[in-house]
């Protein structure tokens, strides 16, 4: 049942947390401490060692939670139900895309996303 349960809840967090895992880092807290009994304690470990291992911070702390809550399944299960939903929707918008690509609107924005993705890229190099 805990896997069924951290599955369901970060599928919900996945789904319907947009901006990171800094903004999603409430909700954990607050699934984590009524459902699952951690501690605030616990919850900054949480964030300390998720913050730094490398990768995508929000699939760390889920991968962190579910490790602490059902061992290597519990992992599994979160890591899963956060990243599930984000694969879905580019699954639909690339099976979209090949149905619109050869639309005039469509292939001109998308040639004008180029030439503005090369120059974020470039901004960001000489930023560094």
């Amino acid at each position: 049942m805990i896997y069924l349960d951290l599955f369901l809840t970060f599928l919900k967090l996945g789904a319907f947390t947009f901006g990171g895992g800094a903004a999603m880092m409430p909700f954990v807290q607050a699934e984590a401490v009524e459902k699952w009994g951690f501690t605030n304690s616990e919850i900054i470990d949480f964030v300390a060692i998720s913050e730094s291992t490398p990768g995508p911070f929000a699939v760390n702390i889920a991968t962190y939670v579910g490790a602490e809550k059902g061992g290597v399944l519990g992992a599994v299960c979160a890591t899963l139900g956060l990243v599930l939903p984000s694969f879905i929707i580019i699954l639909i918008i690339a099976r979209c895309y090949e149905k619109f690509k050869t639309n005039k609107i469509v292939a001109g924005a998308m040639n004008g996303l180029r030439p503005t993705s090369v120059g974020l890229i470039a901004a960001a190099t000489v930023a560094i």
